[in-house]
């Protein structure tokens, strides 16, 4: 399954130190086969993408990590 990284336009709060919490449940879920993920921890933002499809906002904040990450232009609906 392919995956992409986000780019991240916001750093999460906090120290870089701290234990990763546990892995945030993604944002949003496809029908296809693409991951999009965090661009700072990995964790995935929009799960099994398809061409077609697309998500409603720019950008997203991680669940896991808490930085803000946004989607690409062909993704935006």
């Amino acid at each position: 399954m392919p995956s992409t990284s986000l780019k991240v336009t916001r750093a999460p709060s906090g120290s870089a130190d701290e234990i990763a919490p546990e892995r945030g449940k993604p944002l949003f879920r496809g029908t296809g086969d693409t991951d999009y993920l965090c661009g700072n921890c990995g964790s995935v933002i929009a799960a099994n993408m398809g061409p077609a499809q697309r998500v409603i906002v720019d950008s997203a904040t991680c669940a896991t990590c808490g930085a803000e990450n946004e989607f690409p232009p062909h993704l935006r609906a």
